[in-house]
């Protein structure tokens, strides 16, 4: 693979195993919106071919409710400009600006289809993509060791903790981190156990190193929704713990979510 193909992608040359989101900008927040590859027949392919040309992609779930309901989205302000976002097993890909349309095919399945005038995606630092401010004690545990360390923030492809010099985890060497977070009740419980690699390293204050490190693309779906739970959380002013993980679970929890986001 050259350096060209490995720094951009073409929107066509997306498929079902790309992790997939929107992200809706407003007056000063971003909120990303985790969606799913629509899988087309051969029939269906085509016909949308002949409706917006060779380079679109083809969606699903979330934006089916989230379009429909898009202008009462209003967070402290309106929709001003759609991003995409694309996790492949080659890296994170990225698309400004883009349109998307709702089509309806001769069978009558609906889907919602991603346009932008540029189709080529360039490479994006996987720690700009939507974060979320956590500063709580976890553990990460590497060769049989236990370290405590403090998280930040963490994003869909990467987190951030600080750590005490006397005992540091090794940057040369994977870790598991293990996510946890509170519920109504004030106790913890595990989300996931996140496996990483730290990135890079910076002193912080006296005795600790802040540490920004890459997670593991297995688990970009993962959290993709969990850190929009946490978004809306944040939006709408409290935290609702584990009641709001339950109740976007299940086949329709993108419609779920949705629901909670518009309450």
């Amino acid at each position: 693979m050259n350096e060209k193909k490995a720094v951009t992608i073409n929107l066509c040359d997306l498929n079902q195993e790309a992790t997939l989101s929107v992200i809706g900008s407003l007056d000063n927040k971003k909120i990303e919106l985790p969606t799913e590859y629509a899988i087309l027949s051969e029939s269906e392919m085509q016909e949308l071919k002949e409706r917006v040309g060779l380079y679109f992609v083809p969606l699903e779930n979330i934006l089916k409710i989230w379009q429909d309901k898009l202008q009462e989205v209003k967070f402290t302000g309106s929709v001003s400009k759609l991003s995409f976002i694309a996790i492949t097993k080659d890296g994170v890909y990225h698309w400004e600006n883009v349109k998307i349309i709702k089509h309806v095919f001769n069978s009558g399945r609906s889907i919602h289809v991603v346009l932008c005038a540029n189709p080529v995606g360039e490479k994006y630092n996987r720690r700009r993509g939507v974060r979320i401010n956590i500063d709580k004690m976890m553990n990460v545990e590497q060769n049989g060791q236990i370290y405590h360390v403090i998280v930040r923030d963490l994003s869909y492809c990467g987190i951030a903790f600080l750590e005490q010099a006397q005992e540091a985890v090794d940057p040369d060497k994977a870790f598991v981190i293990y996510l946890t977070d509170t519920n109504e009740d004030g106790e913890d419980y595990l989300v996931a156990k996140l496996t990483g690699r730290i990135n890079n390293q910076k002193d912080y204050d006296e005795g600790r190193i802040l540490c920004g490190c890459i997670l593991a693309a297995d688990h970009a779906s993962e959290l993709q929704r969990y850190i929009a739970n946490k978004q809306i959380e944040a939006i709408r002013g409290k935290s609702l713990g584990k009641k709001l993980t339950k109740s976007v679970s299940g086949e329709n929890w993108q419609a779920k979510l949705i629901d909670e986001l518009n309450k």
